[in-house]
C-alpha cells in the first residue's frame, strides 16, 4: 500500500481528519496550476509530489518548447502563464517533472476495450528521466536510465519512475522513513473516452493560401501526423478544414451508464483500501477537448464527486475561482 506523509498534533488524531480539496477544472494541464496552488497553500510541502494518474491517457508526451522553463517559479501566476502558452494537454507531466513538482506516478489505465489486450499493469516499473539538449535549454528529450544515456542532454535532468496499477494491484511504497505526499489526479475520459473527439473546424484564408496547399501534397499541413487538413472553396471564399471527419459509428472507449457506475466503484473501492488519503485531488473533465463525450460528462462528474465523497471528506474547488 502507498503509505502517505500524514503530520497530526495531539488534538488532531483523536479528530476528524481535514477536509481534502478537490478541484475541478476543464483541461488537465491546468493541473499544473493546481499544484502550484497547493504549494501555495501548504498542501505538498516543497518536495515533488506523486501522482495516481487515473486516465485513459499516459499524457507523457515531451513538451515542445519556445523558451527555457527551468526557472519558473512555482507560482499560480508564473505556472497559469506556463500552461496557457506552453504546455499542452498531453505534456504537462513532463513539464511538471522537469519544473519539481512531480516525480513518480502511478498510471491507472482502464482496462483493454479490446478482449486479449495486454494489461497496461503487467508492464514493467520504467526509471525515466527528463532533460534539454540545446544551449537555450528549450529542446527536451526523455530516456530510459541506462548507463549509456549518462552522457545525453544537459545537466538539468529530473527524474521519474513511471509504474503501472490496476485496481485490484498494491502499488509500491517509496522507500524511507516518510513518503511524499500524494496526488489523486482523475480525467474523466477514463471513465467513458471519444477515442478520436468531433472536433473539426474551418478557417479562412487567402486564395493564394488555399493553392499552396492544395496543389501540393507535400505541405507541411497536408503532412500533419496529428490532423487531417483539406483545402476547399465555395462561393463565400477559400478554407482549411481541420479534421473534419465523419462521425464514428461506434467506439469502443465510450462506456454506456452501467459500465460507467461500475468503473467509478471499482475506483472507490481501491482508494478506500489505501492506508492514508491524498493531499490533494484533482478532476480534469477533458470535456472541451472532446475526449470525454459531451452528453456524459457531467453525469460522470457528479458520480465520481459522490464516489469520493462517500470515501474522504472533502472540499469541493473549481479551478476556475482559484486562478
Amino acid at each position: 500500500m502507498l503509505t502517505m506523509a500524514h503530520h497530526t498534533t495531539p488534538l488532531q488524531q483523536t479528530d476528524r481528519p481535514p477536509p481534502i480539496p478537490v478541484i475541478g477544472f476543464e483541461e488537465h494541464n491546468e493541473a499544473l496550476i493546481a499544484l502550484a496552488w497547493a504549494r501555495e497553500n501548504s498542501l505538498l510541502g516543497n518536495a515533488p509530489a506523486r501522482l495516481l494518474h487515473v486516465d485513459q491517457h499516459q499524457d507523457l508526451v515531451v513538451p515542445q518548447l519556445s523558451r527555457a522553463i527551468g526557472d519558473t517559479p512555482l507560482t499560480v501566476a508564473a505556472i497559469k502563464d506556463l500552461v496557457e502558452t506552453e504546455i499542452t494537454i498531453a505534456s504537462f507531466i513532463w513539464a511538471g517533472v522537469y519544473l519539481g513538482l512531480l516525480d513518480e506516478m502511478f498510471w491507472l489505465a482502464p482496462k483493454a476495450a479490446i478482449a486479449g489486450g495486454r494489461p497496461h499493469s503487467a508492464l514493467p516499473t520504467k526509471y525515466l528521466w527528463i532533460a534539454t539538449t540545446d544551449e537555450q535549454r528549450r529542446e527536451m528529450i526523455t530516456l530510459a536510465q541506462r548507463p549509456e544515456a549518462s552522457g545525453v542532454g544537459n545537466d538539468d535532468r529530473k527524474s521519474m519512475t513511471l509504474h503501472f496499477v490496476d485496481t485490484e494491484a498494491q502499488m509500491p511504497d517509496r522507500p524511507g522513513p516518510e513518503a511524499a505526499p500524494w496526488v489523486l489526479g482523475i480525467d474523466l475520459d477514463y471513465f467513458s473516452c471519444n477515442s478520436m473527439p468531433d472536433n473539426g473546424f474551418r478557417i479562412s484564408v487567402t486564395r493564394d493560401t488555399y493553392e499552396q496547399v492544395s496543389t501540393n501534397r507535400h505541405h507541411p499541413l497536408r503532412l500533419s501526423p496529428s490532423h487531417r487538413v483539406e483545402a476547399r472553396h465555395d462561393e463565400q471564399g477559400y478554407w482549411l478544414e481541420y479534421d473534419m471527419l465523419p462521425p464514428r459509428s461506434s467506439d469502443p472507449l465510450v462506456r454506456n451508464t452501467a459500465e460507467i457506475e461500475v468503473e467509478i466503484d471499482r475506483l472507490g473501492a481501491m482508494l478506500s483500501r489505501q492506508t492514508q488519503a491524498p493531499a490533494l485531488i484533482l478532476i480534469a473533465r477533458s470535456q472541451i477537448s472532446g475526449f470525454t463525450p459531451r452528453d456524459q460528462c457531467e453525469f460522470i462528474e457528479a458520480r465520481v464527486k459522490d464516489m469520493l465523497a462517500s470515501v474522504y471528506p472533502c472540499t469541493l474547488l473549481e479551478g476556475s475561482d482559484l486562478w
